[in-house]
């Protein structure tokens, strides 16, 4: 059965550099094999935005350069909103996590640094569980805990050889671990597959998705002295939950799976994407968006260390179709494009596709944030400012169009 979406209106609205007033009309392509949805969608006009908007402002911001030291954030590393609406911060620093009220008062700690009951090492993310828990996870994604909704500890999850990368509300866990399978190359490179699996909270496998690519490595040195790195502009396998679903997707081309948590494949979802090969202008530009990182004593010691590991560590043969992939709370994909070196956007651009899959169109997201969730009408996320202070904060979305 075949499905085109060519007729799709959808109404662009102003934003920061975006069209005024503007119509576009997206094709798609549906079809259905053998039980599996394919949508294939043409790319967004260049300038183009979709009728969504960003408030110019956050609505609550959490963070301080001085205070009291819950406001005090360093190494974040993820975000949530409970039912109630209260903002849970992952904060690697102090392996806590730290719960404020829906205006970002801060209200509760719980968890910490230790090996003990509820206690953190290399706390890493938080999502929802079954009811209104919450399980976080530290160690390398090898550990997992729960917490109900009052922050009581409630046990502890070990996914076998497993590491953890996304986690069901209704309980199933998607984890992947090293398989046999990958490649090798003379340059040095090398890619390995992982497995990826659903398990639930006992670390029992409900279901295999099969061997994804992880990223691509370059290992040097000999005998029992080596390093392994990974190679500049790397491609990997992205991982989220959608409506649902689990989406596996290897960002070496535009293509995204979304698997059923008993392990079959529902829906794949593509869009027009033309590879792009790194040159040296690529290598240049990205050597010193690196060395602006440093202070200015350091840049010269460290552009030259850069330009040795670019010159003897070889890149990937193109940039990845993609960054980051989120799903929001009413079923819509937001898939990040990814910036190339040199050619860097004021604010990120995703593509967002509906319920279906099918792609709706560009929206911006505010400048630097790491988005960590995104609501109905609301984005969660985290932004660090010019003194390197750390805030989440919370923006409205306002869904108009589409």
């Amino acid at each position: 059965m075949r499905i085109v979406f060519g007729a799709a209106v959808i109404a662009l609205a102003t934003a920061a550099c975006g069209d005024r007033g503007a119509t576009l009309e997206l094709g798609s392509e549906a079809r259905d094999s053998a039980g599996v949805s394919i949508v294939e969608s043409a790319r967004p006009p260049d300038g183009s935005r979709l009728g969504w908007r960003v408030d110019s402002v956050p609505s609550v911001s959490i963070g301080a350069l001085e205070g009291e030291e819950p406001y005090l954030l360093d190494q974040v590393r993820d975000a949530l909103t409970m039912p109630d609406g209260r903002i849970v911060v992952a904060n690697r620093s102090s392996q806590e996590l730290r719960i404020f009220d829906a205006s970002g008062i801060h209200v509760d700690t719980w968890g910490g640094r230790g090996e003990g009951p509820g206690e953190f090492n290399s706390l890493l993310e938080v999502a929802h569980w079954p009811g209104d828990s919450l399980i976080a996870w530290y160690s390398q994604s090898d550990r997992l805990s729960v917490f109900d909704s009052s922050g009581n500890f409630g046990r502890t999850l070990i996914p076998g050889d497993l590491r953890a990368h996304v986690a069901l509300p209704t309980g199933a866990i998607l984890a992947s671990g090293f398989s046999a399978g990958g490649f090798s190359l003379d340059d040095g490179r090398d890619r390995r597959q992982r497995n990826h699996e659903v398990v639930d909270a006992d670390g029992q496998v409900l279901a295999s998705l099969g061997p994804f690519p992880g990223s691509e490595m370059h290992t040097s040195g000999s005998g029992n002295v080596f390093s392994i790195m990974t190679i500049p502009f790397t491609r990997s396998t992205r991982t989220t939950a959608w409506a649902g679903l689990f989406v596996v997707a290897p960002n070496d081309t535009y293509e995204i799976r979304a698997f059923e948590p008993a392990g079959a494949l529902s829906r794949i979802v593509r869009r027009d994407h033309a590879l792009v090969a790194p040159t040296p202008t690529h290598t240049d530009a990205e050597i010193e968006r690196r060395v602006a990182l440093r202070p200015p004593e350091q840049q010269a010691e460290r552009r030259q260390e850069l330009r040795r590991t670019f010159e003897e560590v070889p890149i990937a043969e193109t940039f990845p179709a993609f960054d980051q992939i989120v799903a929001d709370a009413l079923g819509h994909l937001w898939v990040e494009e990814y910036d190339l070196p040199g050619e860097p956007r004021t604010n990120p651009l995703w593509t967002v596709f509906d319920p279906e899959g099918r792609a709706l169109g560009f929206v911006e997201t505010p400048a630097g944030m790491n988005v960590y969730e995104i609501g109905a009408d609301y984005i969660l996320g985290r932004v660090t400012d010019d003194l390197g202070v750390e805030y989440v904060q919370v923006w409205s979305l306002m869904r108009s169009g589409g």
